[in-house]
């Protein structure tokens, strides 16, 4: 299969007010193939975020990439200019928020937010924008909606709608699912596998939820304290080796069946 994302010996450290340094990402090596939903679990403060903020070349001032390289279509995006990044944000590679209401703006409706997301120039917009409104499970009167408005699965769907509406060959989605209901969790994983197939993008799916990562992903990695401990297919969690692996598998064993993909049903997968 023919690799997107290449992640290679990545290290960053943060410098903190002491004037001492932490590392936070130690020698990561990861691909993310194309057309490939590739989950990255791990708990609060294990690196997870960083790692989508590099590739984008959007980390805190305070942190430094040490080594390593980031290659997107065989080029090291670390060394890439603010000229060339511009074309590849919001474009090539786009991202998905956690917290879709700290990054949407609550002074203007949410069909204008998602215009200004489009990077071509055209005539029609709008039309463009209620067409992806549909795609994600909304309405055409939702366009006129402000943020506040709308519930919390609405305003994901509102930052999913503005991540693809340009048809980028890289999604970064950071924990989109975070503090939704359990319904709404269920609705958002089918869309956006249903979003992947569709316009043959890959996904870069970030959670500390391995049900979550079971249930969407193609192959999963888990990351402990800055470094990928294991990586493997759903179908292979039996044979995990890594104790920090082991620990999350027996946290959701009473949600899995041998054999079967994790089916997001009842609370206890929140």
């Amino acid at each position: 299969m023919e690799k997107i994302l290449q992640i290679k010996d990545l290290s960053i450290f943060r410098k903190i007010i002491s004037g001492d340094t932490q590392n936070i990402i130690e020698n990561i090596d990861m691909d993310i193939f194309k057309n490939e939903i590739f989950c990255l679990i791990g708990e609060s403060g294990s690196g997870k975020t960083t790692i989508a903020l590099s590739i984008l070349k959007l980390l805190p001032i305070s942190f430094d990439i040490i080594s390593g390289e980031i290659l997107f279509e065989d080029k090291n995006i670390i060394k890439m200019n603010k000229e060339e990044m511009q074309k590849i944000r919001g474009k090539k590679i786009s991202m998905i928020f956690q917290e879709p209401s700290a990054y949407l703006n609550p002074l203007m409706i949410s069909g204008k937010q998602i215009e200004e997301s489009i990077k071509e120039n055209e005539p029609d917009k709008k039309s463009r924008v209620i067409k992806i409104l549909k795609e994600v499970g909304l309405e055409e009167k939702h366009y006129f909606s402000y943020p506040h408005q709308l519930s919390g699965g609405m305003q994901q769907r509102i930052m999913i709608a503005m991540s693809i509406i340009n048809h980028p060959l890289l999604l970064l989605a950071d924990e989109p699912t975070t503090a939704l209901d359990i319904i709404t969790i269920h609705q958002i994983i089918h869309m956006l596998k249903e979003l992947q197939k569709k316009y043959q993008m890959s996904i870069l799916f970030i959670t500390h939820d391995l049900s979550i990562g079971m249930e969407i992903a193609d192959r999963i990695g888990i990351i402990y304290k800055g470094e990928i401990v294991e990586i493997f297919k759903p179908m292979e969690i039996e044979n995990l080796s890594h104790p920090y692996s082991k620990k999350l598998f027996n946290s959701m064993i009473g949600r899995y069946k041998k054999g079967e993909r994790i089916k997001i049903t009842d609370e206890k997968n929140t």
